[in-house]
């Protein structure tokens, strides 16, 4: 649609900026329109008296003195304005009152005796003026009313063309007198609705430049979403269009408000159009390159990531294919192809007539035009004109660029084109044209990848397009394309028949596919920065389409070294390679198909040979990046191979074993020399893979076995040489370097190795080291002999050892290590009696820091080290970790003195827990190893001899038997190991008499309560086994304090089961559990057992015999008194219980020897703690000893240690005494001190 303006660019920009010297160089018909904002600058009195003005206004008058019209003008400003201006208000009030439907009635014009083009002409400025006035404010008044269509205002006054330039030169002068009252935007807005509106408006702007964004916003603003489906929208357009052409400078200003607005699309790809042809439009060599930003602005609309613009500017695109062939050739995006089809016949140009080679200079811009294509095509729904734009298109597609980056990223595009576009191959001729340009393609691919020095070629996009085509993936290619271009496309799978063909049949066989993609060369460096294709695309959909063992073509290899190229940020499709990779050794590509191939895994060579390098003498990863473009250069020089079968020359990499320290110890400087990049990258690789592959074949052994295939296994040896624990915390510490490997590799490691993955190794974190102890005199060298010689005299040279260990703190681990060996095997030198705590304490932070990198390795060694002198002076071998898994209890058979040396005993809880969850998960992969498969099952499992030998049983209830025996196994450890635990809590002979004894028993006990409740709480079972083994009676009470999760023996409901066993010391055990529960968590639950307790231990005293019921009321006094105390509502069943204890004790007391006068009045004379320590020493209370009897003269009772007291007290009668003061403790614990009296 072309527009005319009627004022030039250069007069507006001279007006605009004042510019009287170019206003003077122009032609009258130049200056005409804007003569009303001449004529008004020359009669005005200047503010500026400046030389400069003056002369300028000279200038002005110069130009204004030969024009005849400005006569005129100067009577139209001689009026009386103020007088004029009252009456436009009643005018604009009176429209107001009477809307617009009344054109009779009007305050600026009576007595119309002739018709308004008349009166016009005849009359004098004033009237003319209230004329156009009265005419203006009648459309204003009728547009603000609502009319389903657009309006259209018959006017002879603004329709005759007679008239345009008188009408403009009034209305300029009135918007000029009158601003208050006559709005530009507003006037404007009115404008369009009559005849020559664009015109009037242009004019108007002309002549008042500082009013031009104003006008145009509002234009802009009150605008159609489509401004082409409309009368009134194409006018709009029509009007703002000619004011941008006029002021070309603010024409992408305008463009941007319709963006950010989302209206007039018309408008913004008509303004596009024009900048670009006035800025640059065809470059003197005939390029249509730079002919402004139509193509990059186009693109930007339909891939915007604002989702409302790139819905608007697709629905004009798509509404103006829907209008009729007349509207469309005068549309907008008719424009807008014909410029892109211009474009593409001058890209066309420049290809040579012998072999359509495009030019390096326009590979670039040809890309942006294909791409562009495509956006309107799949975001757009652009039909392609088959006469016009299919042919020029695929022409294009299928010239051959010179080998460059650009060349490459072309080719990509082209190829991407194909399958989003695919009408462009619809006849014969398009599909051989594109079927020998593919062919093309192949054939100099490795020319491209050499010349270019892209690491990603348009050969892995070819093999992967191929790949899919032959899988019937069509949703994948359509994946590929859009991730490809940027863009989501949109095509028909049936649409796709023809280049599918031409995939599948002309160029690619599948057996072909498979060869090549072998052969292609790695990438090297494989990182997550390097975009598009690669091969390993490639060889990820062949494996996992399981066309490589299809064909029987080995990928073992390919996959080993692509797996040493990688290097960080990590790849995103690398962990799907492993796992794809690992599913196509064990599993069969269908359920019935056990005769499948299968690829070959890893050898365990290789995986060492990776190990072997250190992970702490890597090259910083600026310095490989240096040199990894050159190597991804000459890997790509190689990529010849994917279409000759030759295979370039790669660096083989040395199979060596090696213990745990020398991984650490051995230091390659170069790790190109062995073809590894990031040695810490192949390594997690490496990792990941050992674990899934180890974790698929133990998940479907069963299936194995059924399908009597065997599967290589890796051997435990080389799991224990790989630094886990450091590989794993290295990945958890660079998460964003190991995207997508990370939370992988946890789960696996979970799953096989619990025991590096406690929580508080990940809680863990190596406490900074302020001390300068490390440099204090005299410097001990740090070799193996002198960590010894320190550790030998650790009690007579503390200080040394301190120094020392102060020095260890501050290596980092991995040069630590060699240190390790000594470490653990003088450990024992620490428990003697004297060591500073502060020695200990920075020993345990040693070895923390120690266990962060071969960890498995540093318990063995530490179990071995605490051994005690009786179990090493046999003929003994030394331990590993695997009898240590087999039997964690070897933990806890340690030297008796670490059971007071609380730093150490914390590293020996910690590995006994380490190893108990070794052993459980060692035992379930073993049932994972050895599965059931017959149905006869062995005797020792059917259980019963009686059964006969053709007794059969189901697999499952085999597994089912096996796993009871397992949990059986595991509790069976776990108990023992809390019972010896409990065991080293009491307080030994020897260690009464140390002064710090019970706060060294206290710090014991609190970490091994620490470790019981853990164990509780990871095992509900295990707390119900370990108390219905019981446990010495006064560790009742500190187990119940320190082990928050005893409340579960209340919540569980068990007690009543340990109440029910017909072992009386079981059920007295239960009963002071429940009692000392009882204090601890006072709840309704354990007011219901604490009253089933005392019932039972009524029962049991009306049915036990007399040694029994003696043992209950010795026992069960203080318990009673505990029960009182924390539930005060039980008094009356306690008081009820003890009146029978007495009863008992009386009855019992007068069926034996009189007892020695007032024997109760002597026992009343001491406290209940005095008594009950005389009876625990044997002291009174012997059974049936007569009163009168003498204590032989060596027994503890003898008159020397006590000789207030002359005779011993019959037992009856202690028992006695010891009921009246349980119930008097009874009454005031659970009565005075609630305050219930």
């Amino acid at each position: 649609m072309p527009v005319c303006t009627p004022v030039s660019p250069r007069v507006f920009k001279a007006i605009e900026k004042s510019d009287i010297d170019t206003l003077a160089c122009c032609r009258e018909e130049e200056i005409r329109p804007i003569l009303p904002c001449l004529v008004r600058l020359s009669l005005i009195a200047p503010l500026d008296l400046s030389a400069e003005c003056i002369a300028g206004r000279k200038v002005v008058l110069r130009i204004l003195s030969g024009i005849e019209v400005v006569n005129s003008l100067v009577a139209l400003l001689s009026i009386d304005f103020p007088a004029l201006e009252v009456d436009v208000k009643k005018e604009q009030q009176l429209r107001q009152k009477l809307g617009g439907g009344s054109q009779t009635e009007s305050v600026l014009v009576q007595n119309l005796a002739n018709g308004l083009a008349l009166e016009f002409e005849c009359s004098d400025p004033t009237r003319r003026l209230r004329l156009l006035l009265s005419e203006l404010l009648l459309v204003m008044a009728q547009i603000r009313e609502p009319r389903p269509d657009f309006y259209h205002k018959s006017s002879e006054l603004f329709d005759n063309p007679c008239y345009l330039a008188e009408v403009s030169d009034v209305l300029c002068i009135a918007l000029a007198e009158l601003p208050s009252l006559l709005p530009p935007a507003e006037v404007a807005e009115a404008l369009l609705h009559v005849t020559h509106g664009p015109t009037l408006i242009a004019n108007m702007v002309a002549n008042q430049p500082d009013c031009f964004r104003e006008v145009v916003t509002g234009l802009v603003l009150n605008g159609d979403k489509q401004d082409e489906d409309s009368p009134g929208g194409l006018l709009r357009l029509q009007a703002v269009r000619t004011l941008c052409q006029m002021n070309p400078s603010q024409a992408l200003n305008v463009r941007a408000l319709c963006v950010e607005q989302c209206r007039m699309p018309g408008l913004a790809v008509y303004l596009t159009l024009d900048v670009g042809k006035a800025g640059s439009g065809m470059s003197g060599n005939g390029s249509y390159g730079e002919g402004g930003d139509v193509v990059s602005y186009v693109t930007g609309l339909l891939l915007s990531h604002n989702h409302q613009q790139r819905t608007w500017f697709a629905q004009f695109v798509k509404s103006s294919q829907r209008r009729k062939y007349e509207q469309q050739a005068s549309s907008a995006l008719a424009a807008l192809r014909t410029d892109l089809s211009e474009r593409l016949r001058n890209l066309l140009l420049f290809n040579s007539c012998d072999n359509d080679t495009l030019p390096d200079s326009q590979v670039i811009h040809a890309t942006a035009l294909l791409r562009l294509y495509c956006a309107l095509k799949s975001l757009a729904n652009l039909k392609f004109s088959e006469d016009k734009e299919i042919g020029l298109l695929l022409q294009l597609v299928t010239c051959r660029p010179p080998p460059s980056a650009a060349g490459v990223r072309f080719v990509s595009t082209g190829l991407c084109m194909l399958i989003a576009c695919p009408s462009l191959i619809s006849s014969t001729e398009n599909e051989r044209r594109a079927s020998e340009w593919i062919k093309w393609l192949v054939k100099e691919e490795a020319y491209f990848a050499g010349a270019s020095g892209v690491s990603s070629s348009f050969g892995a996009m070819l093999l992967l397009m191929a790949i899919h085509f032959h899988v019937q993936q069509l949703s994948a290619i359509i994946e590929l394309v859009s991730a490809a271009l940027g863009m989501k496309v949109i095509t028909r799978a049936t649409n796709l028949s023809r280049i599918k063909y031409i995939f599948t049949h002309d160029v690619f066989t599948e057996q072909v596919v498979t060869a090549h993609a072998v052969k292609v060369p790695v990438t090297s460096g494989l990182n997550a920065n390097i975009p598009g294709f690669l091969p390993v695309h490639c060889v990820y959909h062949q494996l996992k389409s399981r066309m490589f063992t299809k064909h029987k073509v080995p990928i073992k290899d390919w996959i080993y070294n692509q797996i040493c190229a990688c290097s960080t940020p990590l790849h995103p499709v690398m962990p799907q390679l492993v796992e794809v990779y690992v599913n196509s050794i064990i599993l069969p590509a269908s359920k019935g198909g056990p005769s499948d191939n299968f690829n070959e895994p890893i050898t365990e060579e290789e995986i060492t040979a990776v190990f072997s390098q250190s992970i702490f003498t890597e090259k910083p990863p600026s310095t490989k990046r240096k040199r990894s473009g050159s190597a991804q250069r000459e890997l790509c020089r190689g990529s010849a191979a994917m279409l000759r079968g030759k295979w370039p020359v790669t660096n083989s990499l040395t199979a060596t074993k090696s213990t745990s320290s020398q991984l650490v110890s051995q230091s390659f400087s170069a790790a190109g020399e062995s073809g590894v990049a990031s040695v810490m990258t192949s390594q997690l690789l490496l990792l990941y893979y050992l674990l899934l592959y180890q974790d698929v074949r133990l998940s479907n052994t069963h299936q194995l076995l059924t399908n009597t295939r065997r599967v290589h296994a890796y051997s435990p040896h080389l799991f224990t040489q790989l630094p886990l624990r450091y590989l794993l915390s290295h990945a958890q510490k660079e998460q964003r370097l190991y995207a997508g490997l990370f939370s992988p590799l946890v789960k696996l490691l979970v799953s096989h190795y619990p025991q590096l993955c406690l929580v508080e190794d990940w809680l863990y974190q190596s406490p900074p080291s302020h001390s300068r102890l490390g440099i204090l005199p005299p410097k001990v060298p740090l070799d193996p002999q002198s960590v010894t010689r320190a550790m030998e005299g650790a009690v007579d040279n503390s200080g040394q050892l301190l120094v020392l260990l102060d020095r260890l703190m501050q290596m980092p681990p991995h040069q630590l290590w060699p240190l390790a060996a000594p470490l653990t095997a003088n450990l024992k030198f620490l428990l003697q009696p004297g060591v500073p705590r502060k020695v200990l304490d920075t020993y345990r932070q040693v070895w923390l820091r120690l266990n962060s990198l071969f960890p498995r390795r540093l318990w063995a060694m530490t179990v071995e080290g605490l051994l005690p002198a009786e179990l090493l002076g046999r003929a003994h071998r030394t331990l590993t970790e695997d009898d240590i898994v087999l039997d964690p209890l070897y933990v806890l058979r340690c030297d008796e003195r670490v059971y007071r040396c609380a730093p150490l005993l914390q590293l020996v809880i910690y590995m006994l827990q380490v190893y108990l969850l070794s052993s459980r998960t060692f035992l379930s992969q073993q049932m994972q190893n050895t599965p059931v498969v017959t149905a006869t099952p062995p005797h020792s499992l059917v259980g019963g001899a009686g059964g006969g030998g053709g007794n059969t049983t189901s697999p499952q209830a085999l597994e089912e038997e096996r796993e009871k025996l397992r949990g059986a196994l595991v509790l069976t450890q776990e108990s023992a190991a809390v019972q010896i635990l409990l065991e080293a809590c009491l307080m030994r002979k020897q260690h009464k008499d140390e002064a710090a004894g019970a706060l060294v028993q206290q710090e014991v006990r609190s970490i091994v309560c620490s470790y019981i409740h853990q164990a509780f709480l990871k095992d509900t079972t295990l707390a119900k086994l370990v108390h219905f083994q019981g446990y010495p009676s006064e560790l009742i009470g500190p187990v119940v304090r320190g082990v928050p999760s005893m409340h579960i023996a209340i919540g569980l409901n068990w007690i009543p089961e340990l109440l029910q066993l017909p072992d009386l010391d079981k059920q007295l055990f239960a009963m002071e559990l429940t009692s000392h529960l009882a204090l601890q968590n006072a709840m309704p639950s354990t007011l219901s057992i604490s009253r089933l307790g005392i019932n039972t231990l009524a029962t049991l005293l009306s049915v036990l015999g007399e040694e029994e019921r003696l043992v209950i009321v010795d026992w069960s006094l203080t318990s009673m008194v505990r029960v009182g105390r924390a539930f005060p509502a039980l008094v009356d069943d306690l008081l009820h219980l003890l009146v029978l204890y007495g009863r008992v004790a009386s009855a019992q007391a007068a069926l034996s020897t009189a007892p020695a006068p007032k024997c109760v009045a002597f026992l009343d004379k001491f406290e209940n703690g005095k008594i009950q320590e005389l009876k625990d020493s044997g002291e009174i209370g012997v059974e049936k000893m007569d009163y009168e009897e003498c204590p032989p003269p060596g027994s503890p009772s003898a008159p020397s240690l006590l000789p207030h007291l002359p005779r011993r007290v019959p037992r009856e009668d202690t028992l006695y005494a010891r009921v009246i003061e349980a119930f008097r403790r009874l009454v005031v614990e659970s009565t005075m001190t609630h305050n219930l009296y």
